[in-house]
């Protein structure tokens, strides 16, 4: 009869499931399925990858740099693109500048993408989205729908540009 054995994790649970890795034995409740099999929660943990990983100093860059194109983009958008262009047109310019946006940020950070600089980047949008509120509200009045669905589509591209 064979010995009975138990898992490294929980010693009160019997188990003859073994680390495909390291051979430790595990049970149900700690084993990690991988691509290459069942593994130990130490060996099953994936390694993130370089173009995810974002240091502190360029993401410090990334912030400034969505910052000011924010700031540099809502003035463009809000004096010589609102004017220029209705509609449609507008809205694309929107998404143009939501793609530009997410460039910079990467172009600051290195070529990186991650969640981080989702974020980073949708938050120059709506700094973007602050100064053409603020200016539109001060010369004409009233924002258009158009504004707030041009930031939504700028969101939206900036956001699945850094994925």
């Amino acid at each position: 009869m064979a010995e009975t054995t138990y898992c490294l994790r929980h010693p009160d649970t019997p188990t003859r499931l073994r680390c495909n890795r390291c051979n430790d034995l595990i049970c149900p409740q700690c084993l990690v399925h991988s691509p290459v099999g069942v593994r130990c929660p130490d060996c099953g943990q994936g390694v993130q990858l370089p173009v995810y990983d974002v240091p502190a100093p360029l993401l410090t860059r990334a912030i400034l740099a969505s910052v000011l194109i924010g700031i540099g983009g809502g003035l463009a958008l809000s004096l010589i693109v609102r004017p220029l262009l209705f509609g449609i047109l507008y809205l694309a310019a929107m998404g143009g500048f939501g793609y530009l946006l997410a460039e910079g940020v990467s172009v600051a950070a290195n070529r990186k993408q991650g969640r981080a600089l989702q974020f980073v980047a949708v938050g120059g949008v709506l700094v973007a989205l602050a100064v053409v509120v603020s200016l539109v509200l001060f010369f004409v009045g009233t924002i258009d729908l158009f504004d707030l669905l041009g930031a939504g589509l700028a969101v939206y591209v900036a956001f699945i540009r850094l994925r």
